[in-house]
């Protein structure tokens, strides 16, 4: 298939978690489908690093958005762009770290869903 990623990248894990934390799964996929990224990334970043707060404040479901979260310091107690540098840092090491284990990219975070859908 043309366009398919061969190897993980930042934004692949980031689009993995946010379907990970997603209210309602995507028509056809269960609902934990993408949990295992978010358990790869606990364990390679560690639960109480600055990186996976990041990652997981940036891609959760909130009442706020980030802006306010930072300017509030709920949350997070640094700028916006530390939270933005630091989760970008911890995806690009979760996925060297699902390339390094030989994780093939699911086809569910590559392909966009209507060509999902009509394969």
């Amino acid at each position: 298939m043309a366009g398919h990623p061969s190897e993980w990248t930042a934004a692949l894990v980031l689009r993995g978690l946010r379907l990970a934390f997603a209210r309602e799964p995507r028509l056809g996929e269960e609902p934990t489908s993408f949990r295992w990224i978010l358990e790869r990334a606990r364990s390679v970043l560690g639960e109480g690093s600055p990186e996976y707060r990041a990652i997981t404040l940036r891609v959760a479901p909130a009442a706020l958005s980030l802006r306010a979260m930072c300017r509030e310091r709920v949350g997070w107690r640094g700028s916006r762009s530390e939270l933005y540098r630091r989760s970008h840092n911890g995806a690009a090491r979760v996925a060297v770290a699902l390339a390094a284990a030989g994780v093939a990219v699911p086809d569910a975070l590559c392909c966009p869903r209507s060509a999902v859908n009509s394969a």
